[in-house]
């Protein structure tokens, strides 16, 4: 007696005419079929592997309070609480310049002409908050970071590259912004 593999087509679909009837093989002619070869990759590959991941998932952790106040800093540059020059030395030329197109862009900031709402008088405008922050270690000397940055009266996305440069052999190096996305 021979056991049949079970039919994949739902039975509707084969009542309605919607799809062919496969050919049904029997499971010894299934099971007999040629045996898969055997994977050439080095079992320490994958342990290789988790020791990588695991070294930058701590870089990652490491540098989740930095990127939390760069991003907090560049989201105070946005809203106009902070000079951008402030920011010089952790940032890197290429992602200064972006941070300072992206605040010469016309914006509504709080007290501004046309923004939706004034300000109380003898307030200021409220500091930037991160409702979200997401830190992706790339590389040991590389990382990506996401955040959502909560304003007066906008949400922004922040995206940045941050890469750690070598100051010299007395120090190991510190973390620039070396690429920065406004949003």
């Amino acid at each position: 007696m021979s056991v049949l593999a079970p039919c994949t087509v739902p039975a509707r679909a084969r009542r309605i005419g919607g799809m062919p009837t496969p050919r049904i093989r029997p499971l010894a002619e299934v099971l007999s079929a040629q045996p898969r070869p055997r994977s050439t990759a080095d079992p320490d590959d994958g342990a290789r592997i988790r020791r990588a991941q695991d070294e930058l998932d701590r870089v990652a952790a490491a540098l989740r309070p930095l990127a939390a106040r760069l991003l907090t800093a560049v989201a105070d540059v946005l809203a106009g609480r902070r000079p951008a020059a402030d920011l010089g030395p952790l940032l890197a030329p290429d992602a200064l310049a972006t941070l300072v197109r992206a605040t010469q862009q016309p914006q509504h900031h709080l007290g501004a002409p046309g923004s939706r709402r004034a300000p109380a008088p003898g307030n200021r405008t409220p500091r930037a908050g991160l409702r979200g922050l997401r830190v992706c270690a790339v590389a040991p000397r590389a990382a990506e970071v996401v955040a959502v940055v909560h304003g007066h009266d906008r949400v922004r996305a922040l995206a940045a590259r941050l890469e750690r440069a070598d100051d010299g052999p007395a120090d190991p190096g510190r973390w620039r912004v070396v690429a920065l996305w406004p949003g």
